[in-house]
């Protein structure tokens, strides 16, 4: 008879080694499950809400800045023939001047083709074109 015991007790230990991490892993992934609905339904009602909302109408100033930087800072044939970024219009100019030279030019820190490139915009109202 005590031998019955064993057993259930071997059977019984055997089972909780089964249905315990059996058991964290089905709550585990029934809280992944919760956790994508609600990551789904909240981007449908982001996509939504950009549905809605109107395009915004550039500036004349973001107008001016999608333009390469020669044609806002108004340069000349002389100064254009001696940039890089003239001769690479495909590319960003403060990309095109950091080639070859290795570095970032100091005055493109303050270029407001520069900061609207980075950010998107410019950074502050106040930088002359």
């Amino acid at each position: 008879m005590d031998w019955w015991w064993q057993v259930i007790i071997i059977l019984g230990m055997f089972m909780l080694r089964l249905a315990v991490p059996l058991a964290v892993v089905l709550l585990v992934g029934y809280w992944l499950r919760r956790l994508d609905e609600w990551w789904q339904a909240e981007a449908q009602a982001q996509q939504a809400e950009r549905q809605t909302q109107p395009e915004p109408v550039k500036s004349p100033l973001l107008r001016r800045l999608d333009q390469p930087c020669w044609v806002v800072k108004g340069c000349d044939e002389a100064t254009r023939a001696r940039c890089v970024a003239w001769r690479q219009p495909h590319r960003a100019c403060w990309l095109a001047r950091r080639t070859p030279e290795g570095y970032l030019p100091e005055p493109c820190y303050d270029c407001p083709v520069f900061l609207y490139g980075q950010l998107g915009r410019p950074l502050l109202a106040s930088h002359p074109l």
